[in-house]
């Protein structure tokens, strides 16, 4: 399950996208999934995984950035959550 949540992952599915598909009960689930399949792989692998989901983050926090704008409690709030989702890739 761990190597499906990383495919669809690397495949551009969202992390609630995965859970669906993986029958699990929350977006976060899929996301330890992926960090279990993540932590599995070593050298090049995990350096091109890693720098592949820190540029996903980063076209999402672009799209936050522009959709939020107006709304600076939200903005903060899901800025936050990327925050944590990069504090988590670097473990």
């Amino acid at each position: 399950m761990d190597a499906q949540a990383l495919a669809l992952r690397e495949g551009g599915s969202s992390f609630s996208a995965i859970a669906r598909r993986l029958e699990l009960h929350r977006a976060t689930d899929a996301h330890r999934s992926f960090l279990r399949a993540l932590g599995a792989r070593a050298g090049d692998d995990r350096q091109r995984l890693v720098e592949g989901e820190e540029e996903r983050l980063d076209r999402l926090e672009m799209r936050i950035r522009a959709r939020d704008a107006a709304d600076p409690e939200k903005l903060t709030r899901r800025l936050r959550g990327i925050d944590k989702l990069r504090e988590a890739l670097r473990q």
